[in-house]
């Protein structure tokens, strides 16, 4: 629930900060969403920011140490990227897919004894399927970005470069299931969570190659956020 919270709070920050500063109707759905319920999506922030912090009770002391030091570290990265303006130099879409898996990643950093190697490998496949499912977003949404004057890493670069970033991305994610599955036991939980790890990978690709499909009312969002649920079928079967 902390960790749905947190999420959903950044996003949603996101985008009503878009939402207030852009001074026509935005041309992506969701923009215009949080354009024409501002005041409710504020409301409803508010409250989902309290629900976060009446859970932060309930939390182990190691993972809420680890999250302020994590939130220093955003701080400081954020003000930094303001006053240098390094968003021209670093794409927000890696930076972000770097701040969502440390976000996923906060309570093992904070919990376990020794770093793993199959520590490592799910922290890259984690990394490297957020940077593809970003990278994918700013390959489908170039027209309305640029449109709306947002950076992202297709107005920054181009079309082509934000849909290279993903596909290298999906090899990168390839390449460390392929280390996994000769790594681990094909009898452990590891190993049946690197078939969830493909199953979220080829997903992905699906979305990327096939834009003409999942153009049709955004549903490549639908569908490349929802890959991120696909590991409740790990906690219902492992």
């Amino acid at each position: 629930m902390a960790l749905g919270a947190c999420i959903w709070l950044i996003y949603t920050a996101d985008h009503l900060w878009d939402a207030y500063r852009l001074n026509q109707p935005a041309h992506t759905v969701r923009h215009r969403f949080h354009q024409n319920h501002f005041r409710s999506m504020l409301v409803i922030f508010c409250l989902t920011a309290l629900l976060g912090l009446a859970i932060l009770f309930y939390l182990p002391r190691s993972v809420i140490q680890s999250g302020l030091f994590l939130l220093g570290g955003v701080v400081i990265y954020f003000l930094i990227f303001q006053l240098a303006n390094l968003h021209q130099f670093i794409p927000k879409e890696l930076s972000a897919a770097l701040l969502y898996s440390l976000g996923i990643f906060l309570p093992v950093f904070a919990q376990v004894e020794y770093w793993q190697l199959h520590h490592t490998l799910f922290f890259g496949q984690y990394f490297f399927l957020a940077l593809a499912n970003l990278a994918i977003f700013s390959y489908y949404e170039y027209d309305s970005d640029r449109l709306d004057k947002t950076s992202s890493l297709a107005t920054q670069y181009s079309a082509s470069v934000a849909q290279s970033v993903a596909k290298l991305s999906l090899l990168s994610a390839m390449i460390l299931l392929g280390v996994a599955l000769l790594f681990f036991s094909p009898q452990s939980s590891d190993y049946f969570a690197q078939l969830i790890f493909m199953l979220m990978i080829s997903v992905l690709a699906m979305v990327l190659f096939f834009s003409d499909l999942f153009r049709h009312k955004e549903s490549y969002r639908w569908v490349a956020d929802g890959v991120f649920l696909l590991p409740i079928i790990y906690l219902l079967f492992a």
